[in-house]
């Protein structure tokens, strides 16, 4: 039986759900500056999720927004000196080619916000109506002192939120903690009409919003970053919750822990960054989806060079075990392992750990067995959203390789070994400033598909990995 850990209730929880009808909502990017390696990791491991789901035999209706208005996007592109629409297509062009590298699923229904303006405007309009929103000079505002569980979902305070460095800070609320619905537009800034003046919506009407148009008042599983408890899922209770209180709006909440660049979380908002797509580039899609398969999803997740090193041989050793097998569920104690691994809060961690522990029992079984291990395995992974296709090893002869390392002296065993023996040669030649032959190394090498960089993540990579 699944069970998954629910953020509101704070507790694992078996699941109940219709198989003809999951409903699931994963809030999408903010479209204002290039994706980030915390962007992948909520892409991925949601998509597992998503993929789990459909091989349990769910029908499964996924939607992920597109944020593009928003105070940071009309910022980004003051800055730039660009119109804000350009801005947000641009960067989410981005978006799309990481996640389809990433082999993400596409989702069913992708909203724009943007384009659901004029039922936000009604869904703030009802909200007054019902007593849950206000007008001042500065826009509309959301009171939370109208719903009772407000702050439920992150166990803050009422003092916490208002001391807090998130909070809308306008002098013409109610109180510290109300939240903006509709933003009277400054000048030169984007506008849409509204019964309160020109603006634009606040940036948690336009999920709940999303939401409501598109998979209805209440749904199964409201999937993010544990970064958008409060204020913004706590703040879409409350907006849902006051459009109609009758409506549960959630019935699990699923949060991705942080990822992590030298113990302090990975955000744009704090300058600390690694760009998605330079290490997509640079170690390919497949790599850096597994990297994200090592963890638990609810727990922060370190990043350093090292580990997507690991990563990557580690990735190549399945691929290895798995080479030239068809994927089928042959086996019946690694499927259940995996799905004993899975339905435990989508433990993938325990999962990579128990499937590694099999391979290296794969030598005291007969032959028929192995292979059926191995069918199973790679059917396994193929769920999970890898392709394990040929490792690079094998895009190129390995009769060439091997002619070309001879060439510098070196006996070509297999690529990782021999790229380390052919960059310090390489490195060599740099330090007694022979930098001709250093550069005749790297263009040689160059026309068999390697890349070597000498920048600041210095190593090697496959051209179309």
């Amino acid at each position: 039986m699944l069970s998954l850990y629910n953020s509101y209730t704070k507790q694992q929880e078996e699941i109940n759900l219709n198989y003809e009808d999951v409903r699931i909502y994963l809030c999408g990017p903010t479209v204002q500056s290039s994706p980030h390696l915390g962007h992948g990791r909520s892409a991925v491991v949601f998509d597992f999720f998503i993929r789990y789901l459909k091989f349990l035999n769910y029908s499964v209706l996924f939607v992920r927004n597109i944020t593009d208005i928003d105070d940071k996007i009309i910022q980004k592109s003051q800055e730039k000196n660009i119109n804000y629409r350009v801005l947000a297509e641009s960067v989410w062009k981005e978006f799309v080619q990481a996640h389809d590298n990433l082999n993400c699923l596409v989702p069913d229904i992708e909203p724009r916000a943007t384009a659901y303006v004029p039922e936000i405007v009604e869904y703030i309009d009802q909200l007054i109506k019902n007593g849950h929103g206000y007008i001042t000079n500065s826009g509309v505002y959301y009171d939370v002192s109208k719903f009772d569980d407000y702050l439920k979902l992150s166990g803050r305070s009422t003092e916490e939120v208002k001391t807090g460095t998130r909070v809308e800070t306008e002098e013409d609320k109610k109180s510290p903690e109300d939240f903006a619905l509709w933003k009277f537009s400054k000048e030169g800034e984007p506008s849409w009409d509204s019964p309160w003046g020109a603006g634009r919506p606040g940036w948690h009407i336009e999920c709940s919003t999303m939401i409501n148009q598109t998979l209805g008042k209440t749904i199964d599983f409201h999937c993010g970053g544990i970064d958008l408890i409060f204020p913004h899922h706590e703040n879409e209770i409350a907006q849902s919750r006051g459009l109609d209180k009758k409506e549960n709006f959630v019935n699990y909440w699923l949060h991705n822990g942080m990822l992590n660049l030298s113990g302090k979380k990975m955000s744009k908002s704090d300058g600390n960054i690694k760009l998605l797509n330079e290490y997509i580039d640079q170690y390919g899609g497949e790599v850096v989806r597994f990297f994200f398969l090592r963890a638990h999803y609810r727990s922060p997740q370190e990043f350093s060079q090292d580990l997507l090193e690991e990563s990557k041989k580690t990735l190549n050793n399945i691929r290895e075990y798995t080479k030239d097998i068809n994927s089928k569920a042959s086996d019946p104690k690694v499927l259940e392992i995996f799905e004993t691994c899975m339905n435990d809060d989508m433990n993938t961690p325990k999962l990579l750990g128990e499937i590694f522990q099999m391979i290296k029992e794969s030598n005291k079984l007969q032959d028929p067995e192995i292979n059926k291990r191995k069918q199973t395995v790679k059917y396994i992974f193929e769920i999970l959203g890898f392709e394990l296709s040929t490792s690079d090893v094998n895009i190129i002869d390995e009769k060439l390789l091997s002619e070309f390392f001879s060439s510098y002296g070196i006996e070509f065993t297999e690529i990782e070994s021999s790229m380390n023996d052919f960059i310090s040669i390489r490195n060599k030649f740099r330090e007694e400033k022979k930098y001709g032959e250093a550069d005749e190394m790297r263009d040689s090498i160059l026309k068999l598909g390697i890349i070597i960089n000498d920048g600041e993540n210095v190593g090697w990579y496959w051209k179309d990995s």
